[in-house]
């Protein structure tokens, strides 16, 4: 399997680990709505199905399939995630927008979800940005120290993504306000943490070009 392949393998898994974040947030408001019974009628077999396909490929990262089965297997995976994905939207949300008028308050919690699936998304990516990149994160310090910047963007990417899991899970339940502080407080955390650790890695990095931080 070449590397772009383990790039795709691993990009399928975490966006496997986005839809069961959504699941969960599903779940987490019809048993708020409805009650246990009813939140456990049917909806949880999406949750179990994604579990196994993240189980899958988390083994098909440890064990790669050979170089000219990887592409089927590939595009195999991706069919799942998108039966999933599809049927979450159709059976989940159908049971949620019958039971509720479309109330501003219901409607900004559905904003907030998709902005916490917008920065998961891009915690996924982020790590994987090339030096100098435009959407990276450019300071003087990781300008001048490729292992600056790759601190900084995978300590970046790991707070933006699991915090967007955390986030999405919980967005249908807590209070749209709720929900946007939560947001915030985790893009400034995953931004504040991404600069201290990469100013303490640039101070110590021998291979760091000259120049020094503004």
């Amino acid at each position: 399997m070449t590397d772009n392949e383990k790039g795709d393998f691993d990009f399928l898994e975490r966006a496997g680990f986005v839809l069961m974040a959504l699941q969960i947030a599903i779940f987490g408001y019809l048993w708020v709505a409805e009650g246990l019974d009813r939140a456990s009628d049917g909806f949880p077999i999406f949750v179990v199905c994604t579990g196994v396909f993240l189980a899958g490929q988390r083994r098909l990262l440890v064990k790669p399939p050979n170089r000219g089965a990887a592409p089927w297997i590939l595009a195999s995976r991706a069919a799942v995630l998108a039966f999933l994905t599809l049927g979450t939207l159709a059976v989940g949300f159908h049971r949620i927008v019958p039971s509720t008028a479309p109330a501003p308050q219901f409607m900004l919690r559905v904003l907030f979800a998709l902005l916490w699936v917008v920065i998961a998304l891009k915690g996924a990516a982020v790590g994987k940005l090339k030096p100098g990149s435009a959407m990276g994160l450019c300071v003087s310090w990781t300008r001048h120290s490729r292992l600056a910047w790759d601190r900084a963007h995978r300590t970046l990417g790991r707070i933006l993504f699991w915090g967007g899991l955390i986030g999405l899970a919980t967005s249908l339940i807590v209070a749209p306000l709720t929900s946007m502080a939560m947001w915030a407080a985790t893009v400034a955390l995953a931004v504040a943490a991404a600069l201290i650790e990469s100013w303490r890695t640039w101070r110590v990095d021998p291979d760091r070009s000259s120049g020094r931080p503004a």
